[in-house]
C-alpha cells in the first residue's frame, strides 16, 4: 500500500460558535424518561474546510489523525482516508480494508497477507502472513480489528471458534479463544477498546450466552444469560454497564441494559412500529449512544434514526441528531457522526461530554454545506391569473428539483364551483432522482376532463423519512379554453345529451372514453320537463355568448332556444320563444357555420324534401335571420347531421344519411350552399343516431358519433354503443375506421 502523509495535527476541536437547539426539534425516543434535556449542538468557524467525502459516505472507524470511509457496495466500493485537521481526503486503491476503532491504523488484504498501515505517520506499516498459520487458517474469516490484532473466525475441527492474530516480535501469532466442552462462538460484535462480544452456542441444546472477550488475554472475561430465540444486533461497555439491541425485528425490540458481570438485567423498550435491524450501539462514558444509520436516505420514518443517549444509571435519554449515516468512537473517548440536523445541516458531528454539565454534547465539526430538511432547489409552480389550457397545449407543466430524492411530492388542485379535487402524486421515490414532474392531463380521476373556472392549488413535498419539516406551497387561477360547438358544462369537451322519462341528462364523451371499466358514467342533470319536446338539436353558439346552446321544438310547433351557461350544475339558462310554425320541418341539424360568417347557422327539412338554411344572427332573442332555401329532394335522406369544417374548406360541412344506408357528404361553400355530394359509405343503417360532436380526441379535426344498438332480444339490459369515427380532414375519406368511445342505455334518446 502506498504510504500516506501524516496528519498534521489531532481533530480540530475548538468551539467557537455556539448555538442552542431544544430537543423539540428532533424526534425523541420512544422511552425518553419526562421531559427531553435541552441538547446544545454547537458548530466550528465558518473558515473551518468542509466535509471533502461524498454524500451518503459511511465512516468504517476513526482515529486520532483522520477517519477511514466507505461508499458503495460491492465491486463498486470505494475506500477514503480524510484527514481532520485539513479535512483532506484520499481515495485509496481499490481492494478490501478494514478499520481499527480508535486508531488510525487502517487493515488491509492480499490473498492471506494484510497490512496494518498507520494513516497517521506514527509507525511503519506492519505486515500479517497468515500462511504460516497453515491450511486451516487459509479459510478463515476477517471479522473485526481491535487495536493491532485480527479477530478472525473459522472452524476447529468442525466447531466454529474465534481467533486472535497478530505480529509479535516479528512473529505471526494465533489465539484461539476458549470455549468450554460442547459450545460455540457464533456472531461476533464490536464493544470498544480491546474488547468484542461473542455469541455462545451450545448445539443441540438451548442454551445460548453472550460473552465478552479481552484481546489481551484471549479469555471470555464476562458471559450473560440470552433466551435462545434472541437476536442481538449491537454490543456496547460503559466502565460499570453492558448494553446490547435485541430481537430487531420482532414487535418486543428493546435496548437490554446490565451491571457489567451480572445477570440483573433491565429492558428498555424501543416503541417504534418500525424494525430495528442495523441499529448501533456505543458507550460514552455512563451513557450508550444508539441510532439506526441510514436515516437520512430512508424511505420511512423509523424512531430510531435520530442519535440518541441514554444514561445507564438514570435511565435519562434525549436525542443529538436526527440521523446519522455511520456512528464511530474517535479514539479520544467520544464518538463521530457522519449525519445531521435540521438546524445545522450534513456535516461531521463529534459527541462526547459537556465538561459543564456532564451530559453528551453534539459538535458540528465540518459541514457538508448540504441541508438535513427538505429543501426547494428549482420550481415550476401553476400559474397565477389565467391559464389558458389550449395554448399550454393541453397540460399544466408543474414540478420541483428537491435537495434529496426521498421525498413524496403531490400536487392538489380543487374546482371552487364544484368542490371537484384531483391529486397527482410522486410517492415512490428513485434514489439519486431529485426531479419530481407533477404534470397535470386536465382530467379529473374519472376521466372527465376538467371543468374551467377557478382552482386552489397545494403542491406538497414531506420527507419519506420524517425528517424536518414538509415544503408547502398554495396558490389560485382561473383555468379557460376556447369554447366547443357540444361542450354544455364548460370543460372543452364535446358531451351527448341523452333524454329518458322527461329528465334530460348530459354525459361527457371524453369521460366515456377515458373513464376505466370500474368507474361511473359521469352524468349531469339539465331538468325535467322535456318530454314536451319532440325535436330536440344542439346548435353550438347561436346566442352571442362563449357557450354551447341547444333549441327545441314542442309538440305544438313552437322553437324555443336554451342559452348555454358552461356550467355543471344548471347548465342552461331558461327557455327563450323563437316562434311558431316549425312543424313543418321533419329534420333539424345545427353547430356548423355555413355562411363562413363566424356564427352557427341552422338546417331544416321539410316534410316535402326541401332544405332550408336559417342564417344565425348571434342574438338568444332573434337567433335566426329569414329562412334561405337551399333546393330540394332531401326526402331520401332519414338523417341529416352538421358536422362543422371535416375537409379544410371555408366553411362547415353536412352530412346526410340515406335510406338504403349509404352516407353522403356535402362540403359547404362558405356562402351557405354546398358542392355535390360525395359518397362516403354504405352500412350507416344500422346506427340510431348520427351525432357531429366537433373534435373528440383532441387531434384538430372534427369527428362523427354513431349510436349503435344491439340486435340482441336476449340482452337483460341492452346498452347503446358510442362508437367515433374519426376525422381524417380529407374529404374523399373523412372518417377512419370506427372505435367505441362508451356505452349508455338504449331506452335513452340521444340527441
Amino acid at each position: 500500500m502506498k504510504h500516506l502523509s501524516p496528519a498534521a495535527g489531532r481533530l480540530a476541536l475548538a468551539v467557537t460558535v455556539a448555538l442552542a437547539v431544544t430537543a423539540g426539534g428532533l424526534a425523541a425516543p420512544a422511552f425518553a424518561a419526562g421531559p427531553a434535556t435541552p441538547v446544545t449542538v454547537r458548530a466550528t468557524a465558518e473558515t473551518a474546510a468542509p466535509l471533502t467525502v461524498p454524500v451518503g459516505s459511511v465512516v468504517v472507524s476513526t482515529g486520532r489523525t483522520g477517519m477511514l470511509t466507505r461508499t458503495g457496495t460491492g465491486t463498486g466500493t470505494v475506500h477514503r482516508w480524510t484527514r481532520h485537521a485539513d479535512g483532506v481526503t484520499t481515495t485509496l486503491p481499490a481492494g478490501a480494508y478494514w478499520g481499527s476503532p480508535g486508531t488510525d491504523l487502517v487493515v488491509s488484504q492480499s490473498g492471506t497477507v494484510y497490512t496494518l498501515t498507520d494513516m497517521g505517520g506514527a509507525a511503519d506499516p506492519v505486515v500479517i502472513d497468515t500462511s504460516v498459520l497453515g491450511a486451516e487458517a487459509a479459510h478463515r474469516t476477517l471479522r473485526q480489528v481491535v487495536g493491532s490484532t485480527l479477530v478472525m473466525s473459522g472452524s476447529v475441527d468442525g466447531v466454529a471458534r474465534h481467533h486472535l492474530v497478530s505480529l509479535e516480535a516479528g512473529k505471526v501469532v494465533s489465539r484461539t479463544v476458549p470455549l468450554s466442552a460442547g459450545w460455540d462462538s457464533w456472531r461476533d460484535y464490536v464493544t470498544g477498546p480491546g474488547t468484542f462480544a461473542v455469541i455462545l452456542r451450545s448445539p443441540g441444546t438451548a442454551s445460548r450466552r453472550l460473552g465478552v472477550v479481552d484481546v489481551a488475554t484471549g479469555e471470555i472475561v464476562e458471559s450473560y444469560a440470552l433466551r435462545y430465540t434472541t437476536s442481538v444486533e449491537s454490543v456496547t461497555l460503559t466502565p460499570t454497564h453492558i448494553a446490547w439491541a435485541e430481537d430487531p425485528y420482532s414487535v418486543n425490540k428493546r435496548m437490554v441494559v446490565a451491571p457489567r458481570g451480572t445477570d440483573q438485567v433491565q429492558s428498555v423498550p424501543w416503541d417504534s412500529p418500525a424494525y430495528a435491524n442495523g441499529t448501533v450501539l456505543h458507550a460514552l462514558g455512563d451513557w450508550v449512544a444508539y441510532t439506526k444509520p441510514g436515516g437520512g436516505t430512508a424511505l420511512f420514518p423509523n424512531d430510531l434514526h435520530p442519535v440518541a443517549v441514554r444514561s445507564v444509571r438514570t435511565g435519562e435519554s434525549f436525542p443529538l441528531l436526527d440521523h446519522a449515516s455511520s456512528l464511530v468512537p474517535d479514539g479520544d473517548g467520544g464518538l463521530l457522526a457522519v449525519g445531521g440536523t435540521v438546524a445545522h445541516g450534513e456535516g461531521l458531528y463529534r459527541i462526547a461530554l459537556d465538561a459543564a454539565t456532564g451530559k453528551p454534547a453534539a459538535t458540528l465539526v465540518r459541514t457538508s454545506h448540504l441541508p438535513t430538511a427538505l429543501t426547494v432547489v428549482k420550481e415550476t409552480l401553476p400559474p397565477t391569473g389565467t391559464f389558458d389550457f389550449d395554448r399550454a397545449g393541453g397540460g399544466l407543466p408543474v414540478g420541483w428539483t428537491l435537495s434529496r430524492f426521498n421525498a413524496k411530492v403531490s400536487l392538489t388542485l380543487t374546482h371552487t364551483a364544484s368542490g371537484r379535487t384531483v391529486k397527482i402524486a410522486d410517492t415512490k421515490p428513485d434514489e439519486g432522482v431529485t426531479t419530481f414532474p407533477l404534470a397535470w392531463n386536465g382530467l379529473y380521476r374519472d376521466g372527465l376532463p376538467a371543468y374551467n373556472g377557478a382552482y386552489t392549488w397545494t403542491m406538497r413535498a414531506e420527507p419519506a423519512n420524517g425528517i424536518g419539516p414538509a415544503v408547502e406551497r398554495k396558490g389560485t387561477f382561473t383555468l379557460t379554453r376556447a369554447p366547443r360547438p357540444r361542450d354544455f358544462d364548460g370543460n372543452g369537451s364535446p358531451d351527448v345529451l341523452s333524454l329518458y322519462g322527461g329528465y334530460l341528462f348530459s354525459y361527457d364523451l371524453r369521460q366515456l372514453r377515458n373513464r376505466a371499466s370500474s368507474q361511473d358514467r359521469y352524468e349531469v342533470l339539465v331538468g325535467g320537463g322535456w318530454q314536451v319536446y319532440d325535436r330536440i338539436t344542439p346548435t353550438g353558439n347561436i346566442g352571442g355568448t362563449r357557450d354551447a346552446d341547444l333549441v327545441a321544438r314542442d309538440r305544438s310547433g313552437v322553437l324555443w332556444v336554451y342559452e348555454g351557461k358552461g356550467t355543471h350544475k344548471a347548465p342552461f339558462a331558461p327557455r327563450t320563444r323563437i316562434g311558431g310554425g316549425w312543424q313543418v320541418y321533419d329534420k333539424l341539424t345545427g353547430g356548423s357555420d355555413l355562411t363562413g360568417d363566424g356564427r352557427n347557422d341552422l338546417l331544416a327539412a321539410d316534410k316535402s324534401g326541401v332544405l332550408w338554411l336559417y342564417p344565425g344572427t348571434g342574438n338568444a332573442k332573434a337567433p335566426f335571420k329569414p329562412r334561405v332555401k337551399i333546393g330540394g329532394g332531401w326526402q331520401t335522406y332519414n338523417q341529416i347531421t352538421a358536422t362543422g369544417n371535416l375537409a379544410g374548406a371555408a366553411a362547415g360541412d353536412l352530412v346526410a344519411r340515406d335510406r338504403a344506408g349509404v352516407l353522403w357528404l356535402y362540403l359547404g361553400k362558405g356562402d351557405g350552399t354546398f358542392a355535390p355530394r360525395t359518397r362516403i359509405g354504405g352500412g350507416w343503417q344500422h346506427y340510431q343516431q348520427i351525432l357531429g360532436v366537433g373534435d373528440l380526441d383532441g387531434d384538430g379535426r372534427n369527428d362523427l358519433v354513431a349510436e349503435y344498438v344491439s340486435p340482441d332480444p336476449a340482452a337483460d339490459s341492452p346498452q347503446t354503443s358510442l362508437l367515433l369515427h374519426r376525422g381524417t380532414g380529407r374529404w374523399a375519406t373523412p372518417f377512419a375506421a370506427r372505435q367505441h368511445v362508451g356505452s349508455l342505455w338504449s331506452d335513452h334518446q340521444l340527441y
